[in-house]
């Protein structure tokens, strides 16, 4: 049977849980020890802890301070998921799981010792920016910074920051999908006068454009799929409120957001007077129900 065998970090090492506490020296000696001489010896040495905060609170110590081996897996492998436990910190670096508690120090100091030589290897993926990022973090003194030093060489040239190279993403959560809507004909015609105003004339070229355009928000029969029109209609049909008119019931009812694509800043200043009269200039908490997307020249969408 084939034994791993991995280097250590000759720095002590610390682990307490519910069943005690643990103590191993930098000759590789471990022992049982008390909480009260777990914190002197911390205080007399940088030890190795897993997750630095837990282990204060189990002392009992909130002072606690050390070589926390989770800051320097994030420092070594930034934006990398590791369990914040002895077994997450072992399988992450393939490392042999500690069988009991007073085998998780000695796992302590192997894991740094993996973590450093990592510093040093031509392939590890986070090299760029790594020597830059240690520089800041030694004037703030962070603990790890001083062991570091010796395991990261100076760039020949000045190098990208870290995580210029690591994907854009979004934690927001996505916008709800506007409502199902099924638009009447008599509804359109309403809003079609509500637009146009008391006493204007009545076209039926502008009401059966404003019918045709409606069938593009009529609810989808399957995903991916939605509804295509090409309207065309002569000067003076009124087109402009022919679309707005559906446009406008179906943002309403469903909560959706409409965008009326334009190629003229004449045609998209006519859009923003029109529009005033199905939307008002400001809704109720101050923001603006239609806005214009793009600049004021010519742009074709």
């Amino acid at each position: 049977m084939a034994v791993f065998v991995a280097s250590t970090l000759p720095l002590p090492a610390l682990h307490a849980s519910h069943a005690g506490t643990w103590l191993r020296d930098a000759n590789g000696s471990t022992r049982g020890c008390s909480k009260g001489e777990a914190i002197m010896a911390a205080a007399d040495t940088p030890v190795l802890l897993l997750n630095a905060p837990l282990v204060a609170t189990r002392l009992g110590y909130p002072d606690l301070s050390g070589l926390d081996l989770l800051e320097l897996f994030a420092f070594v492998h930034p934006a990398r998921f590791c369990v914040p436990t002895p077994k997450g910190l072992a399988h992450v670096l393939d490392l042999p799981e500690p069988e009991s508690d007073d085998a998780v120090p000695l796992l302590l100091q192997q894991a740094g010792a993996v973590l450093l030589e990592t510093c040093e290897r031509e392939d590890w993926a986070e090299r760029a920016g790594a020597w830059s990022a240690l520089q800041s973090l030694m004037r703030l003194r962070w603990p790890w910074a001083q062991v570091l030093a010796p395991h990261i060489a100076r760039p020949q040239q000045a190098e990208k920051w870290l995580f210029s190279r690591l994907p854009e993403w979004d934690d927001s959560p996505e916008r709800a999908q506007p409502a199902q809507v099924t638009l009447a004909d008599s509804e359109i015609d309403s809003q079609l006068e509500y637009l146009t105003g008391a006493g204007a004339e009545r076209r039926e070229g502008q009401r059966a454009y404003a019918r045709a355009v409606a069938r593009i928000f009529a609810p989808r029969r399957e995903r991916g799929q939605p509804h295509l029109l090409l309207a065309q209609a002569g000067t003076g049909i009124g087109k402009t409120l022919g679309y707005l008119a559906p446009a406008s019931l179906w943002a309403t009812a469903s909560h959706g957001t409409v965008w009326v694509s334009t190629f003229t800043k004449n045609l998209q200043r006519q859009l923003r007077g029109e529009a005033r009269r199905a939307w008002p200039e400001k809704r109720a908490d101050g923001s603006r129900p239609v806005v214009v997307r793009k600049g004021r020249e010519n742009y074709l969408c």
